[in-house]
């Protein structure tokens, strides 16, 4: 039996919106005003203190762990102030993604197969935003199954499929028996 390697992460700082993640600034070209296009100054202060982070926790965990090149399961748990009721999780679900990438903690973010559970917790005090990132290497077993060609729709797609008059090239191989699919 082989031990699959868990890693728990925490941030503690404010994550950018991503309508802010890139402004518009002017400057002088030939004597006209050009407008162009620069990252915020605030969301990369966000990035380098999640990296800063992010490479503490991973120097305790052991250095020679990361980048992790396989696939992963995650969970999300965002501990908001109560402030902060419209947090769009998946902008930040974003940010901590692209942060696990600068920091050289997930090879590329594109790695997350599986989110296991993302949950909004309200009610922090004393902090803006903390989150907490488990992330866990899938079994080899598990990722040939995410990887495995889909052969079988269920019933409910496949009638889905015809409402919208889309031909599925394979649809009469085999239909799929379960009820709940």
């Amino acid at each position: 039996m082989r031990i699959m390697k868990k890693f728990r992460f925490y941030f503690v700082g404010k994550i950018p919106s991503k309508a802010n993640y890139k402004k518009i600034s002017h400057r002088r070209v030939y004597g006209e005003m050009k407008p162009f296009i620069i990252n915020n100054p605030s969301v990369l202060s966000s990035q380098r203190e999640a990296v800063f982070q992010f490479h503490i926790q991973k120097q305790k965990f052991g250095m020679e762990h990361f980048p992790i090149d396989k696939p992963v399961k995650v969970s999300f748990s965002f501990l908001l102030s109560g402030r902060i009721k419209q947090r769009d999780i998946d902008n930040a679900e974003k940010f901590i993604g692209d942060a696990l990438e600068k920091a050289e903690v997930l090879k590329r973010d594109s790695l997350i197969y599986v989110k296991e559970n993302v949950e909004k917790r309200l009610g922090l005090r004393r902090f803006d935003e903390i989150v907490i990132i488990d992330i866990e290497l899938l079994e080899d077993e598990i990722v040939r199954q995410l990887e495995r060609e889909i052969e079988v729709f269920e019933e409910g797609l496949l009638k889905f499929f015809e409402e919208l008059k889309i031909e599925v090239p394979y649809a009469d191989r085999g239909r799929c028996k379960s009820k709940d699919r």
